[in-house]
């Protein structure tokens, strides 16, 4: 009797085992605050990835980046986007420069971490 039992939970283990490998685990997570590893610092994150961290070399105020400073964003330890400008309340607004990891740059004006203008060139 315990047999057929034994065979039930093995196949419903093996089913559940399979839904679970097809999932992708690598859906984008949705937008959120990280915290500067330099200081206790926050700043908004849009596009979150995986392993990424950041570092703010401006002032905070109420433990959000706000005035004029340079955020590096690095993924796995490797050097990715850099932010040369103004932050209020954790996000960009005001003038500043962004450094993509293609060399190319964005220079604007950001408006509640939204470009509100501005020229895309390669360097």
């Amino acid at each position: 009797m315990k047999l057929p039992i034994i065979i039930s939970a093995a196949a419903i283990l093996l089913v559940a085992a399979q839904v679970t490998a097809q999932t992708p685990t690598d859906k984008p997570s949705p937008p959120g605050w990280i915290t500067a590893t330099n200081k206790p610092c926050k700043i908004w994150n849009p596009q979150p990835e995986a392993d990424e961290a950041v570092t703010w070399s401006g002032p905070c105020k109420d433990g959000f980046a706000s005035g004029k400073g340079i955020l590096f964003w690095t993924v796995n330890g490797k050097p990715d986007v850099e932010f040369d400008g103004v932050y209020a309340n954790g996000k960009r607004n005001g003038p500043g420069v962004m450094i993509l990891p293609d060399g190319s740059r964005i220079e604007g004006e950001w408006v509640n971490d939204e470009l509100l203008s501005g020229d895309r060139d390669a360097i």
